[in-house]
């Protein structure tokens, strides 16, 4: 499986250390993570793909950071691609069968995060077999059955609309005001 880089073992060292990683967690993320952010998305870190663990960190620094860094600004997504890429030679070569399931949702996570309805078919059983047996990860089942839902109802995910500078449709206006809202508050709600 190969070693991993001391870089790559203090990123995962500190992402996991967050409890529920989320808004109030964007500057720290900022200061901790952002320059790595930057050298991964620069290719400066493929290295890291090669060794499950490393590749994980790689993953985090391409799809979780800069969601907390770049939060409502396109630059949150600019390395999906890149991260996907890296969730499908997990899914390929199954190297995170000794990952805890929370590590093994993030490895999956930027297949959840893909406008592609592919991606969202394969990872949605994966995620729901996670939550099954870790109950910390409850709700991501729910957000994957309303990724899934949303995906294939809509090709896209019509939240981004506005960030993306994409014109939302009327059904997708309503459908964020109504369906998305609500289940989103009853996702954080049960939490």
């Amino acid at each position: 499986m190969g070693d991993i880089p001391p870089a790559a073992q203090a990123v995962l060292d500190f992402w996991f250390s967050l409890e529920k990683p989320g808004p109030r967690h964007d500057e720290q993320v900022r200061e901790r993570l952002g320059g790595w952010h930057a050298r991964a998305l620069a290719g400066e870190l493929d290295g890291w793909a090669r060794a499950p663990r490393a590749r994980l960190a790689l993953v985090l620094l391409l799809d979780q950071v800069p969601r907390h860094i770049f939060r409502e600004l396109p630059r949150a997504y600019a390395g999906d691609a890149r991260a996907q890429a890296l969730t499908a030679r997990f899914l390929e070569r199954a190297d995170w069968e000794d990952f805890t399931p929370l590590e093994r949702y993030y490895a999956a996570a930027p297949w959840l995060h893909a406008e592609d309805a592919a991606m969202q078919a394969r990872i949605h059983p994966v995620l729901r077999a996670l939550a099954a047996g870790h109950p910390a990860l409850a709700v991501s089942a729910a957000v994957a059955d309303l990724y899934l839902e949303t995906i294939r109802r809509f090709g896209r995910f019509p939240h981004r609309n506005a960030i993306l500078g994409r014109e939302s449709t009327a059904e997708e206006r309503a459908f964020l005001a109504g369906e998305w809202a609500e289940r989103r508050r009853a996702m954080y709600r049960e939490e």
